[in-house]
């Protein structure tokens, strides 16, 4: 296995690793959306953690899409697999495997709001109902990278 191969194979495992962990806190919150303030108030300790288990898990698995999308032109030899993130995005949508930029802005925006700490109940709310909205994104994109990756020669 070819250096570049192995690097896409164990960002794919770290970048799959993450996408389960957030299908899987995503299907069991599903009882508390779309989420209010007032709603967000009354959940016990331990399901607020949940959500913030949630957040950190979005926020884990937006994160490790980047790489994953770099290791996946790396292994295709791509000339513009080490260009800026602009070329390698627009790499990833002439392959269909990425949406709009605006799209990918909108889940990065959410990945960087999850960092932030908002004293304010109806922010938070707004940033949970956005990662229950989103959520499916980040997951079929996880997807196709992964179908994508499994489909390079060997």
């Amino acid at each position: 296995m070819t250096l570049r191969r192995q690097v896409l194979a164990e960002t794919m495992d770290a970048l799959t690793q993450a996408a389960e962990r957030l299908e899987m806190t995503h299907a069991g919150l599903a009882q508390h959306f779309p989420l209010s303030a007032a709603g967000l108030a009354a959940l016990p300790a331990l399901e607020q953690e949940r959500l913030d288990a949630y957040a950190v898990r979005y926020a884990r698995c937006q994160n490790l899409l980047a790489p994953a999308m770099r290791a996946l032109a790396r292994a295709q030899l791509e000339p513009k697999a080490d260009g800026s993130f602009l070329e390698l995005h627009a790499l990833m949508q002439k392959q269909g495997l990425v949406g709009a930029t605006a799209e990918w802005e909108r889940l990065r925006s959410l990945r960087n709001a999850v960092g932030h700490e908002y004293p304010d109940p109806d922010s938070i709310v707004d940033i949970l109902n956005g990662l229950r909205a989103e959520t499916p994104a980040i997951l079929e994109l996880v997807e196709r990278l992964r179908h994508a990756a499994a489909q390079l020669p060997t």
